[in-house]
């Protein structure tokens, strides 16, 4: 009796037994109507109801069988009742083809498709490659709108004629939808700062200040409201905001479109303002978050401002920085600075400076300023330099002739006998270690202090000192000129020391063109003080024939296409200079925004950017692992054709200009 109870509530849980019943109901109303067609109605729905209850009877019967030669009479005695268990259970021969399967995979699975071998129902679930991962991983399948988790088990997988795999499917729909509903609800801590708040309202009245204030305002609030998150005022120009992680989704997928919406708020006649984001997630508490939303504010900011930086977990991505560097630096930060570097110097038994690889006047006239600024307070200074720039080198040849600082400047393997434990390290011109001249001497000493003025990439060298980081300035040149107008004790430079910080900040503004402020002038006039000549300037940069050369070609060879990008590629090894040159040349050209050469650099390729400010090649180059700042960038591709370099340029850009 017992046993009839179990077939009669299997009998029950098949939706196929259902209809019968259903069918016949609806006869025995039919007969009233037509006896004939109510008889045979019921003829048919007795028909599927026997073959309904035959066919189950004999997938019990195999099923029994099977566990009979798998695992004797004990296995056997409990076939009927993983027969019977809630959750999908099948039995899967090696080709792919059901050997049994229980009711709850009759009724998930097998009855709506008709499939007879597993690909048929899961076209991405292979019996071989189950077996050639030895069933160590369940599996993810989707059907009918539900969500099952496979876990499969190997039995026999040389048997053609038995089942090589028992696959058990947990229902996982709930639990994947109660994960992703965690997910969504996961906090995301986000800081705001007005970059140019000084700047915009310095010369607006009293109203005018009071309205774009209160415009910002309404713009940054609504924008945070609207998608469901809070926002707090925290100081005149900060905000802090607290989303879920389902609205920042959505926020991405917008691409932050509120930078664009605060510069739209700008009054008649004064310089729009930009703000800042840092967005932190991916932390196990909201203070692991904020804390990450601090870093990638610091980094936004770092990298000119304009844009939105965001850290999960400690990876950064960027948005935005569509806007040039505001110049925001102050005198009062170069005296302060001025003066801790001071310190720094007279408590270092020496000092070596560094500038990034392939040294260029800018990296190296900042090194030959704080030379200077050293020997000045009595203490011995080494510059690390290996370089083939033309103009650095010839500014080192006038150097050595007229016997300026002998001794000054050494290699790779004299720089370890300088090193001791109170040496102070100075990087300039860089703040990537892998960009240094020589990396591992990051390492050997312990005492450090940075210069740079590149936009901040998320590489930066750590446990420094003294950290001068100005996106906005022109060059490092121009920031070393002003740390030396406030050094103490009437420091006075050689004319030849002069130039060198003169053709940097040459090199670096493209005679006064790029990225030129106010303090730039100020620096160059300082330094026309000390007798610069500005025609010697112009002739240490000047090229040889053979370069002339190699310029010319690469402009001739370069395309435009209709966005305004200018690229050259070439299959040569050329000097880093000489791309440099012509992608700076390529500029001059009408309807040109932007220059790009490709050229190979050994067994890879290096790509060199340039822009006029409305492209901005830093955004590019990072897409490429390379960097740089808004006008100037590059990237290096290790074994890489130039052909496949090329494409990646190509893909980057692409990847901008969306």
């Amino acid at each position: 009796m017992k046993k009839g109870n179990n077939y009669f509530k299997a009998l029950l849980k098949s939706s196929a037994y259902i209809y019968v019943v259903l069918v016949l109901i609806c006869a025995v109303f039919t007969i009233r109507e037509n006896l004939l067609a109510g008889c045979a109605i019921i003829a048919c729905s007795i028909i599927m109801l026997v073959h309904q209850f035959i066919e189950r009877h004999n997938r019990m019967q195999k099923m029994k069988k099977y566990f009979d030669e798998l695992s004797g009479e004990a296995m056997a005695q409990s076939s009927q009742l993983m027969f019977n268990i809630p959750d999908p259970i099948a039995g899967v021969k090696i080709d792919g083809t059901f050997a049994w399967y229980n009711n709850p995979f009759h009724e998930a699975f097998y009855r709506s498709d008709f499939g007879r071998k597993l690909c048929e129902i899961f076209p991405d679930v292979h019996v071989k490659d189950i077996i050639a991962d030895k069933g160590e991983h369940p599996i993810s399948v989707s059907h009918n709108g539900m969500e099952y988790k496979i876990i499969p088990t190997i039995v026999n997988d040389t048997d053609p004629e038995k089942p090589a795999l028992i696959l058990y499917f947990e229902n996982v729909t709930d639990v994947n939808r109660l994960h992703q509903l965690a997910i969504d609800a996961r906090p995301v801590v986000m800081n705001i700062t007005i970059d140019n708040y000084g700047e915009t309202i310095a010369d607006a009245g009293e109203n005018e200040q009071l309205e774009l204030v209160a415009s910002i305002d309404r713009t940054l609030t609504g924008w945070v409201n609207l998608l469901g998150g809070l926002v707090r005022k925290l100081e005149r120009d900060r905000y802090v905001a607290v989303f879920s992680h389902e609205a920042f989704e959505k926020i991405k997928e917008d691409k932050f479109s509120v930078l664009n919406d605060v510069k739209g708020v700008s009054l008649t006649d004064m310089a729009p303002p930009t703000v800042s984001i840092g967005v932190g997630l991916g932390g196990e508490t909201i203070a692991d978050c904020d804390n990450y939303a601090r870093m990638a504010l610091d980094m936004a900011l770092g990298r000119g401002g304009d844009q939105a930086a965001v850290c999960d977990g400690g990876k950064f991505s960027y948005f935005g920085g569509s806007a040039k560097d505001v110049e925001k630096r102050t005198r009062v930060k170069a005296r302060v600075v001025a003066t801790s570097l001071r310190e720094l110097i007279l408590s270092s038994g020496n000092v070596i400076i560094m500038g990034h690889k392939e040294a260029d006047a800018d990296a190296i006239g900042a090194a030959i300023g704080l030379a200077c600024a050293v020997s000045h307070l009595d203490r011995d200074v080494k510059i690390l330099l290996n370089t083939t720039d033309s103009a650095v080198l010839s500014l080192v040849d006038t150097i050595n002739r007229n016997h300026y600082h002998d001794g000054l400047f050494v290699g790779r393997t004299q720089v370890r006998d300088y090193i001791a434990d109170n040496t102070l390290l100075i990087i300039c011109d860089t703040h990537r270690p892998s960009l240094t001249e020589m990396p591992e001497l990051l390492e050997l000493v312990n005492r450090k202090a940075m210069m740079d003025h590149h936009r901040k990439s998320e590489s930066f060298i750590e446990d420094c000192a003294l950290v001068y980081h100005e996106p906005a300035a022109s060059s490092t040149c121009e920031m070393v000129t002003e740390i030396l107008m406030y050094m103490d004790g009437g420091l006075n430079l050689s004319t030849i020391d002069a130039t060198a910080l003169y053709a940097g900040i040459v090199l670096d503004t493209k005679n006064f063109v790029l990225k030129a402020g106010s303090r730039t002038f100020e620096a160059a006039a300082f330094l026309r003080g000390f007798g610069v000549d500005t025609v010697k300037v112009k002739l240490l940069f000047r090229e040889s024939p053979e370069s002339y050369r190699l310029r010319t070609d690469l402009i001739s060879a370069a395309e435009i296409d209709g966005r305004g990008i200018c690229v050259s590629v070439s299959a040569d090894e050329l000097p880093h200079s000489i791309a440099a040159q012509a992608a700076d040349a390529m500029l001059d050209i009408e309807g040109v925004k932007a220059s790009f050469v490709v050229y190979r650099d050994g067994d890879g390729v290096r790509i060199s950017g340039r822009s006029l400010g409305e492209v901005n090649v830093q955004l590019i180059a990072e897409f490429m692992g390379g960097g740089g700042h808004a006008m100037a960038a590059a990237a290096q591709l290790s074994h890489t054709t130039v052909a496949e370099g090329a494409a990646r340029l190509g893909e980057a850009i692409d990847e901008y200009c969306k």
